[in-house]
């Protein structure tokens, strides 16, 4: 066989898959089974995003088993990283291939937190005698040693950078002069009096970097490099992956996403494999248990109803709010489980199941992988509820 034949790269499948399953072992089992079949060139990284070093860990391990158990034989060639530092890699690389611009986006934001806690500890002194700041100057009237002007410039910088991942839409209406939080519902709120301190230091943090680095520096704020990603990637349909990205990509072990890498994910499965392993408690489609469920009407939802469950669950306190609820839905899932709801509602606006089951079902692969765990051995109070 040639050498060259040996480098030449495996041909991968693009798009947006999502594995959901009740066990985090079947989802580590699915995914080195998925890296084993379909390996990448001798040249290539694996890259895997996860949620903790030892989730990363747990992987390397599986993937290292010998193929007789289900592994791999080795674990080597990764890239495990977390989401962030991922997705402003992507950032930089996308948009730096599209606009031929190698100062497309800067290494770092003046907006990211290490550097904001900086900005902030500088611009917090300045802030005294303005009514709107009166909140934070009766936090640091007694401040000999700057002690808590420091603590409170780490926890403003972290507060910020929440926000940028999550709440993108109130930084933007902040920026505008508008002292508004908006709902779910796209409904705009007017800020508390004692709040409206967070859009005006929003508002000097913009103009302080606007002052410094001009606007470059303004533009490299997280929110509004990813609306200059989302339109970027719409010219990377059909084509290659823009060079420094890699063809495929494993999302495991990671509770939950936010909108923001959500979108940035289903915009690079234009043109890159994204393989995602959810750990879902339920089967069934649970998007609409609890309270406020109007909100949470997908147009389209991946799980089937739990049979015998009514199409509409009164669970707002009117009629047999209560009897319905514990009759037809798991309460502790009801009261526990508003993070993984809302995370699965979201992947439901980018999941596609149609696209790709196919593809795992020619090779007797299941993407939902459900298991029982009350069974013959199995007759404990606990894996009754988990059933």
């Amino acid at each position: 066989m040639p050498a060259n034949a040996l480098l030449s790269p495996t041909s991968l499948t693009p798009g947006f898959m999502v594995v959901h399953a009740n066990r985090l072992e079947d989802l580590r089992g699915l995914a080195v089974e998925w890296m084993r079949r379909h390996p990448l060139g001798p040249l290539e990284n694996e890259t895997i995003l996860v949620q903790s070093n030892g989730i990363g860990q747990w992987l390397k391990l599986a993937l290292a088993e010998d193929p007789g158990n289900g592994g791999a034989g080795i674990a080597a060639a990764l890239d495990v990283m977390l989401p962030a530092r991922f997705l402003w890699q992507a950032y930089r690389r996308v948009l730096t291939h599209v606009s031929h611009d190698a100062d497309a986006v800067p290494e770092t934001s003046p907006f990211d937190k290490s550097r904001l806690v900086w900005r902030l500890l500088r611009l917090l002194p300045t802030l005294a005698g303005q009514p709107v700041f009166e909140p934070l100057a009766q936090f640091l009237e007694t401040d000999r040693d700057q002690r808590k002007h420091y603590q409170l410039a780490e926890r403003l910088a972290d507060l910020f950078d929440q926000y940028q991942v999550y709440r993108a839409d109130w930084l933007d209406a902040w920026a505008n002069g508008h002292d508004v939080l908006i709902t779910a519902r796209g409904e705009h709120r007017p800020l508390e009096e004692h709040q409206r301190w967070q859009p005006a230091l929003w508002r000097i943090l913009r103009d302080d970097v606007a002052a410094t680095q001009g606007d470059a520096g303004l533009n490299s704020s997280r929110a509004q490099v990813h609306q200059r990603f989302l339109k970027a990637t719409e010219q990377l349909e059909g084509q290659d992956c823009p060079p420094g990205l890699p063809r495929r990509l494993i999302i495991f072990g990671i509770s939950s996403l936010p909108q923001q890498t959500l979108e940035a994910l289903a915009a690079l499965s234009r043109c890159c494999q994204i393989v995602l392993c959810v750990h879902n408690p339920c089967q069934f489609y649970w998007a609409d248990i609890i309270e406020h469920k109007d909100l949470l009407r997908a147009q389209r939802y991946r799980q089937r109803r739990k049979t015998g469950m009514p199409e509409a669950l009164d669970v707002l306190g009117t009629g047999d709010a209560d009897d319905a609820l514990h009759l037809h839905a798991q309460p502790l899932l009801a009261a526990w489980g508003k993070q993984g709801r809302d995370y699965l509602r979201l992947l439901d606006e980018h999941d596609d199941a149609g696209n790709y089951q196919t593809l795992f079902e020619q090779q007797a692969l299941r993407i939902d992988m459900f298991e029982p765990f009350s069974g013959e051995e199995r007759h404990c109070l606990l894996s009754q509820l988990q059933d």
